[in-house]
């Protein structure tokens, strides 16, 4: 169960990722263009950053699939 769960979140983050990513670097107008790439350094920073990555560590461990 937890598998699916977390494998959910990460295809959930890869997808918003990947469509931020493109929109900030293939559409024409710059309010679009200046949108998505907040959202690209939203997510980047949720998903690389130390806290993010401590909490689910935590999390994981409480889980005990680490």
């Amino acid at each position: 169960m937890w598998g699916w769960l977390v494998g959910g979140y990460t295809g959930v983050l890869v997808a918003l990722t990947g469509f931020a990513g493109f929109v900030a670097s293939g559409v024409d107008c710059s309010k679009k263009r200046a949108d998505a790439y907040k959202v690209l350094k939203l997510v980047l920073m949720s998903v690389t950053g130390a806290g993010g990555v401590f909490a689910v560590l935590v999390r994981l461990h409480e889980a005990g699939l680490v």
